[in-house]
């Protein structure tokens, strides 16, 4: 992942305490090209895993969950802090 890591050097802020800003190209603006990669990159690395479901956090994992997703062909799930007024229990 040699693209995500010179974009994460070049444009991410390291906040302290584990946080890592990345919200110019992974989050609240979203590099769609830089996107595509990793997901091909991820898809390429867990494809032997078997998985029927890809499962993301609602916040960062959106973008790249979604393009992992396109490249094997599954479904997306956003893991979220609370469960929405519109979901059932027959999901």
């Amino acid at each position: 992942m040699k693209e995500l890591k010179e974009r994460i050097l070049r444009d991410g802020k390291n906040l302290g305490g584990g946080i890592l800003k990345v919200d110019s190209f992974v989050n609240h603006q979203v590099d769609p090209l830089l996107m595509d990669t990793c997901g091909r990159e991820f898809a390429r690395l867990f494809v032997a895993v078997g998985a029927t479901k890809i499962l993301t956090a609602e916040i960062s994992g959106i973008a790249p969950a979604l393009t992992t997703a396109i490249q094997l062909g599954l479904p997306v799930v956003n893991a979220r802090k609370h469960k929405p007024i519109t979901m059932t229990d027959q999901v």
